[in-house]
């Protein structure tokens, strides 16, 4: 944060990004240790960029819409997220994951030119351990801890699960590519939706109702290991990309609204640090599952990643500081 403009974070961020992806489109059975600088540059990546992104999106959205700015960001992430699946999973498919992942280190280098237009005002002031840790203690912050921490055991028990289990019990990678991009599409006008009714200070309401109706969508999953016809897939994934793109539109309106209410930086350093505590807590939770229990037990990782989703209520402890 001492740099002159946050901005260059941004970039340096992309540039790691750039250099994992080189490197996991070169890792093969017989060099399997690119995965560990790899991964390294992932994780810089993350820490580089995604928090100044936030703090970015805090700074200059306009809290009174800010329910319609950000589904209108997701919106656009959506009709991309559209495309990329299905060119990604078509690549892999008949050519090969290396070319998959040299298209995406292109469009990361594509991404730096908008990171370079943008404002972002200079932020001068540093943080040591102790002022950290200071910021870490402050009562503003306590709500979003295990929204948080729980939002990261969501993602790697649910999300990245997913994929293995469809890869492996399922279909090809190239369905799943075609799959996750038509049932993308069709999510993206319910996103503005949820925005718009935020923004109309029904919050609390929609967060519950959405948070229950996300759980029940993902418990649906489980329902594949007992029926893995493609028609039911299909329809079980159109039901989680509907629910969760609205649960995002809506967690991403509270994360920018309440961030902006208290103090961007201190915002998002808590929800940086918690959802790594999740993330580290949750990995080693699978690491351990994936070593001793079969693969099948993949599904009752799911089936237990969708009560974490719970844990978003907890943002309604917050909706007091938004009126």
């Amino acid at each position: 944060m001492k740099l002159k403009n946050p901005k260059y974070f941004m970039a340096i961020g992309i540039i790691f990004y750039i250099a994992a992806l080189g490197l996991f489109g070169q890792t093969t059975t017989e060099n399997i240790q690119l995965m560990i600088p790899a991964t390294l540059c992932f994780s810089i990546y993350i820490t580089f960029y995604w928090m100044i992104r936030h703090w970015f999106f805090s700074v200059n959205a306009d809290y009174t819409k800010i329910g319609k700015q950000i589904s209108t960001l997701t919106i656009i992430r959506i009709v991309i997220g559209f495309l990329a699946p299905i060119v990604g999973g078509v690549i892999s498919f008949l050519i090969s994951f290396n070319v998959t992942f040299i298209l995406g280190a292109i469009a990361g280098v594509l991404s730096l030119i908008p990171i370079f237009m943008f404002y972002a005002p200079p932020h001068p002031r540093g943080y040591d351990f102790k002022k950290v840790f200071n910021i870490l203690k402050k009562p503003d912050l306590k709500a979003i801890r295990l929204t948080y921490i729980f939002e990261a055991f969501t993602s790697m028990f649910v999300h990245n699960v997913w994929v293995l289990v469809f890869a492996i019990f399922i279909g090809n990678i190239m369905r799943f590519g075609l799959l996750v991009g038509f049932t993308t599409l069709m999510a993206a006008m319910l996103s503005w939706w949820a925005g718009s009714w935020f923004d109309q200070r029904k919050r609390k309401m929609m967060l519950t109702r959405l948070t229950y109706i996300r759980l029940f969508a993902i418990l649906l999953y489980t329902t594949l290991f007992f029926y893995p016809h493609m028609i039911w897939v299909t329809a079980v994934e159109l039901i989680n990309r509907l629910t969760m793109n609205m649960h995002i539109t809506i967690g991403d309106s509270y994360l920018f609204a309440y961030s902006s209410k208290i103090h961007p930086i201190h915002f998002h350093l808590n929800r940086e640090v918690h959802l790594n505590i999740g993330r580290l807590t949750a990995s080693a939770l699978l690491a351990v599952a994936f070593y001793f229990l079969p693969a099948v037990y993949l599904w009752v990782v799911m089936g237990i990643g969708a009560f974490c989703i719970l844990g978003f209520l907890n943002l309604k402890k917050s909706d007091h500081l938004l009126h």
